[in-house]
């Protein structure tokens, strides 16, 4: 096993913290072996300021994302009818996390982070210039819209899993749960609520708006990076290891031993399996999401987008409310209620043809997404090596997406074959009996907090 993580160090300095994250399934010997490196701390301690600001500019990179995928359809369209040829827009942004998601983790594993960020954002905020530029000249067409797409959505998956293992430098382990509750909050804001929102609205007023925002925000954001303070290096590797092997072998034996750890460790490789089935039963039904409303609610198509912002404060109420729930149940509880209240959901969904209803349901989905996905973060930075996080998160990012992507598509074709509803029937019992077999192989160490 790796030296002891960044977190582990510091929770070694707090018996109070270590009963905390006995429950999360620390292994008290590893806190034990850490304690000599308890100067550390003093690193971590007073941290709250910069993760403010850490916060803003993830926020401010999540926002010009949901701008940019409202507007990138809407440009689309403009310049063809093809449904397919629109939809592709989409499909083109989450392509990367199918293609190379996996070894994304390698290179965050490999390089600082704040540093990483910050070229990401520099380059995706000159691509998304350059576009902003050839649209205002009329000169904007199908191929620079699926390049820039595919460019700036390959740079979306290397921050996602930089920022992922960027939170425990930035606050003490026993604050884990509350600084990923309010990440989560800012990114269901950003992507799925304003950020939309503001896309279709600055598209309305003019085509260039969007993309311009776009990279006004990212500029904002890499101001912000460069104020936090230097502690998001990578842990030192054996310099007599990288001698000995070609790059080739080195990238295959550090994807190799990211997925070894994961497979070795159950409660880790659970948690993934997870949201593995989640994902992909959330994009089943959500697939067809806008076709339910026209369809099964009889509602106008302007009411999906009423009803995507209902869900997305579901989502933002769990920001606050989710750390105080996981530390009551712990970890694989709250899982469990989280996986369940999705299936009761999808279930009703299914069922239900009121649109006050369904509105309450996709609160109650969205809330419940939000809390899985704040637990399931919080365990893996806190069980998965620091030297490992990088890799993890991306193996665990390319599980969501794949899963996603095959959901999605079953979706599509059950609903063309068996109705609308039929892919929220469908998943509520996958979810339910995974997730609570899951949980019952973990209940003896599921230790609230």
């Amino acid at each position: 096993m790796s030296s002891p993580s960044f977190w582990v160090i510091a929770a070694a300095t707090r018996p109070t913290d270590l009963n905390d994250l006995l429950g999360w399934g620390l292994d008290p010997h590893s806190v034990a072996a850490a304690r000599h490196d308890a100067g550390v701390v003093a690193l971590a301690d007073g941290f709250r300021r910069p993760f403010a600001r850490y916060w803003l500019s993830g926020f401010l990179a999540d926002f010009g994302d949901g701008v940019r995928l409202a507007a990138f359809p809407l440009l689309a369209a403009q310049l063809t009818g093809s449904p397919g040829a629109v939809a592709a827009v989409t499909a083109v942004q989450g392509l990367p996390w199918l293609l190379v998601g996996a070894g994304l983790g390698v290179i965050v594993d490999r390089t600082d982070r704040r540093r990483l960020m910050l070229v990401v954002d520099i380059t995706r905020a000159v691509i998304i210039a350059a576009l902003a530029a050839a649209v205002l000249a009329h000169g904007a067409g199908l191929v620079l819209i699926y390049l820039t797409a595919f460019v700036t959505g390959a740079g979306s998956a290397l921050r996602d899993t930089a920022a992922v293992t960027c939170v425990p430098r930035l606050v003490e382990p026993a604050n884990l749960d509350r600084a990923n509750g309010r990440v989560i909050a800012g990114q269901i804001v950003g992507n799925e609520l304003a950020g939309p929102a503001a896309g279709g609205w600055l598209f309305g007023l003019a085509a260039v708006l969007p993309f311009a925002v776009n990279a006004g925000t990212l500029g904002v954001a890499v101001l912000l990076l460069l104020t936090l303070p230097s502690v998001f290096q990578p842990v030192p590797v054996e310099p007599a290891r990288r001698d000995r092997v070609s790059p080739l072998a080195t990238l295959r034996h550090d994807l190799g031993e990211g997925a070894r750890w994961l497979w070795q460790h159950p409660s880790i490789r659970d948690v993934t399996i997870g949201a593995g089935v989640v994902s992909a039963m959330d994009a089943a039904w959500f697939a067809v999401l806008v076709l339910y409303v026209i369809q099964i609610l009889h509602q106008k198509p302007g009411a999906y987008g009423l009803l995507l912002a209902v869900a997305a404060l579901g989502g933002i109420a769990t920001g606050g409310l989710g750390p105080r729930l996981t530390r009551r149940l712990g970890p694989w509880r709250s899982l469990l209620f989280a996986g369940l209240v999705m299936a009761a959901t999808q279930a009703v969904l299914g069922l239900t043809a009121s649109v006050i209803i369904a509105a309450v349901m996709l609160f109650a989905s969205s809330a419940a997404w939000a809390l899985f996905n704040l637990t399931a973060v919080t365990m893996r930075q806190r069980q998965v090596p620091a030297a490992l996080l990088g890799r993890f998160s991306s193996l665990y990012g390319t599980v969501g997406a794949g899963a996603e992507v095959l959901g999605a598509i079953g979706g599509g074709a059950l609903a063309a074959t068996a109705g609308i509803r039929a892919p929220m029937l469908a998943g509520a019992i996958p979810i339910a009996g995974v997730i609570t077999l899951l949980a019952w192989r973990h209940r003896a160490h599921d230790l609230p907090n």
